[in-house]
């Protein structure tokens, strides 16, 4: 899947939250990265596509929660993890061995 592919993929997961192309770019940048970061790879191997675009959704929905794992507003509370259990497993399960 090309960047465009991805870009557009990003765009429906994200309806009527449309940000700049320069913005989700550079979520499915980050969310690449860390993909590399934990498998230990170069590049984002193509079973991993689906949830590197999954991982910029989780990314963008936490814009503006830096930091932050327990926020409060009124009676409306939210909290979060790390890095979802879905995702890291599936991430995890193409890591390659470390030399």
């Amino acid at each position: 899947m090309d960047n465009e592919q991805k870009l557009a993929a990003l765009r429906a997961r994200l309806p009527g939250e449309q940000g700049e192309d320069a913005l989700l770019l550079s979520l499915l940048e980050d969310a690449a990265a860390l993909i590399c970061a934990l498998t230990w790879r170069k590049a984002v191997p193509p079973e991993l596509e689906n949830a590197q675009l999954r991982l910029a959704v989780v990314f963008f929905n936490r814009m503006g929660m830096e930091g932050e794992t327990d926020h409060a507003e009124g009676d409306v509370r939210r909290s979060v993890e790390g890095l979802p259990d879905d995702l890291r497993k599936e991430i995890f399960a193409f890591r390659r061995a470390c030399t």
